[in-house]
């Protein structure tokens, strides 16, 4: 097996496995996401793949099934996924803040993430940090 569908199969197994969150959006929560930020360490859908697209400088996304995943990169996503992300980038969120699901309009999606990622509100210790990859 190549390097190309190893890779591939690697992350496969990252959306299904257990206590990990990856098998919904981190952002908005839709099953069974397709793309992935390697800059974040997140699965994300296809309409929240969108909006992280518009910040390359902190996000950069792929499409699970159809782009080529190099092994630092699938690396990269084995260490961390959607509950480590949530828990960084979710630690402070406030009771009354409106969390968009996946039924929600693009306008709210947009307003979340680059209220977490961008801006970074919701992070405990309010530190920006340098994301590399």
């Amino acid at each position: 097996m190549g390097d190309r569908e190893r890779n591939k199969k690697r992350l496969l197994e990252l959306l299904r496995a257990a206590g990990t969150g990856n098998a919904r959006c981190a952002d908005c929560g839709a099953a069974d996401p397709d793309w992935a930020s390697y800059k974040l360490g997140v699965f994300i859908c296809l309409h929240c793949s969108g909006v992280h697209r518009n910040f390359p400088d902190i996000s950069r996304v792929k499409s699970v099934r159809l782009d080529f995943w190099e092994d630092g990169l699938v690396e990269f996503m084995t260490h961390n996924g959607n509950l480590r992300a949530k828990a960084k980038y979710e630690a402070r969120v406030p009771a009354f803040y409106y969390i968009p699901q996946a039924s929600d309009c693009l306008v709210l999606k947009e307003q979340w993430i680059r209220a977490k990622y961008e801006r970074q509100e919701f992070m405990a210790d309010g530190k920006n940090i340098s994301l590399t990859v």
